[in-house]
């Protein structure tokens, strides 16, 4: 009896399973490095994908539309906001998330919506339980008991 010779198959294996011993994810690696001007941090790249570097570009869908951009989920355009600055996807997405009662915070540059009705209401602020968009987590948080200042409000009319 005694031990069996590896296989190849086996063989192959346990080189695979040392090599990912060897290279266990590191703590850092999930590490999220934010950034919320990457358009702008690399000039050179494009800022409008054009139609034929669409892998399936179908002509009826007109992503270049705030029709398109308003049925896009809340995530998406949180994400189309913060990583696409300065640029017409940007804007549809703020429209769109303005839309569906979502608030921009100027001062902490973050997206409010209430949760329900606020509290308290005065000429200066609002207080009261509010969901809110962390870019931090990458999720909608509530915070309760949060004073909204309207002076922070961003109340620009985005018609075209």
């Amino acid at each position: 009896l005694g031990p069996l010779p590896l296989t190849p198959e086996r063989a192959m294996q346990l080189e695979m399973l040392e090599a990912a011993a060897a290279n266990l994810p590191q703590p850092n690696d999930s590490n999220r490095v934010r950034s919320l001007n990457l358009i702008n941090s690399f000039p050179n790249l494009p800022t409008q994908i054009p139609p034929h570097h669409y892998h399936s570009y179908d002509p009826k869908h007109n992503f270049d539309s705030f029709e398109y951009f308003k049925n896009l989920v809340p995530d998406t355009l949180f994400f189309i906001f913060y990583f696409y600055e300065g640029t017409r996807a940007q804007y549809y997405a703020a429209k769109a998330l303005k839309e569906q009662h979502w608030r921009f915070h100027k001062k902490i540059k973050m997206w409010f919506q209430r949760y329900e009705e606020p509290k308290e209401i005065v000429e200066s602020h609002e207080t009261g339980t509010y969901v809110y968009f962390d870019i931090d987590l990458w999720q909608q948080r509530t915070k309760e008991d949060f004073k909204f200042e309207y002076k922070w409000l961003e109340e620009n009319n985005l018609d075209e």
